[in-house]
C-alpha cells in the first residue's frame, strides 16, 4: 500500500474524530453544575472512535481503486448513493450494503461509463 494513502487515512480519521468528539467534550466540560455520573466524555470518545474508524477505512479502501481506474468513479458513486438511499429509507444496513455492492459490481463490470 502506498504511504500517501495511509497518511490520508490517518489524517481523515483524526479530523473526523476531532470534529465529532471535540464539541461534545467542550459541552460536557462547560457544565459545571451538572450531576457527576462518571466520565461522560469517555463514552463520547469511544462512540466517536467507531465513526472515525469507519470513515477512515472508507477513504483508505476507495482511494487505491480510484487512483488506478479513475474512469470507474461512476460505479463507486452509484454504489455510495445506493447504500445511502436504501439505508436512510429502510434503516437496515445489511440489505443496503449487499445491494450497493451488487450495484457497484454490475456497473463497474458491465457499464463503460467514465467522467
Amino acid at each position: 500500500m502506498n504511504l500517501e494513502i495511509i497518511l490520508v487515512g490517518i489524517i481523515v480519521g483524526i479530523a473526523n474524530f476531532a470534529s465529532r468528539f471535540g464539541p461534545f467534550y467542550v459541552i460536557q466540560k462547560s457544565r459545571q453544575n451538572a450531576q457527576k455520573r462518571g466520565s461522560v466524555w469517555i463514552r463520547i470518545a469511544l462512540g466517536s472512535i467507531g465513526i472515525a474508524a469507519i470513515s477512515s477505512m472508507l477513504v483508505v479502501a476507495t482511494l487505491p481503486p480510484l487512483m488506478e481506474n479513475p474512469n470507474k468513479s461512476f460505479a463507486m458513486l452509484v454504489g455510495f448513493l445506493t447504500l445511502a438511499g436504501l439505508y436512510f429509507k429502510f434503516k437496515k444496513i445489511v440489505p443496503a450494503t449487499l445491494t450497493a455492492a451488487l450495484a457497484y459490481g454490475v456497473i463497474y463490470t458491465y457499464l463503460p461509463v467514465s467522467f
